[in-house]
């Protein structure tokens, strides 16, 4: 997420000169200012909305220890879409730009990695005992 929002903020500019002519289209009296204060609160909202789903992964992440099933199937529907995604990230390599996009196509690729290790370690037979012991 982290570089993601750098990447997004690097083509801040581009991003506010879009939405103006977007906007100007339905809204003559919209200014310059009011496009680039659009995307700089979308920014903000980006930020707090990932660290809400941190707050969210670091919850299941407690439940997963407390050995809760259903944190474990979470895991595994949340592991096998990051999985995806990192194979589309695969794919979408050659439409990199800059330095930003780099580390947020390689953050998600490693992330998939770790995502699909997780799962198959929470599926493993000592792992499914320890779920089958402290299930409640």
């Amino acid at each position: 997420m982290i570089a993601s929002i750098v990447a997004a903020v690097q083509q801040r500019h581009d991003l506010a000169q879009k939405m103006y002519d977007q906007a100007h289209e339905s809204d003559p009296n919209i200014t310059m200012a009011t496009a680039e204060l659009m995307v700089s609160l979308a920014f903000v909202v980006g930020v707090v909305i990932g660290l809400a789903l941190a707050a969210l992964a670091l919850l299941v992440v407690y439940q997963l220890v407390r050995g809760k099933l259903w944190a474990r199937t979470l895991l595994t529907a949340i592991g096998v879409w990051l999985v995806l995604i990192a194979v589309g990230t695969l794919f979408a390599l050659e439409s990199v730009t800059g330095a930003a996009s780099l580390v947020a196509g390689a953050a998600a690729i490693v992330q998939g990695v770790l995502a699909a290790g997780a799962v198959y370690l929470s599926h493993r037979p000592d792992s499914t005992a320890y779920f089958q012991m402290n299930r409640r």
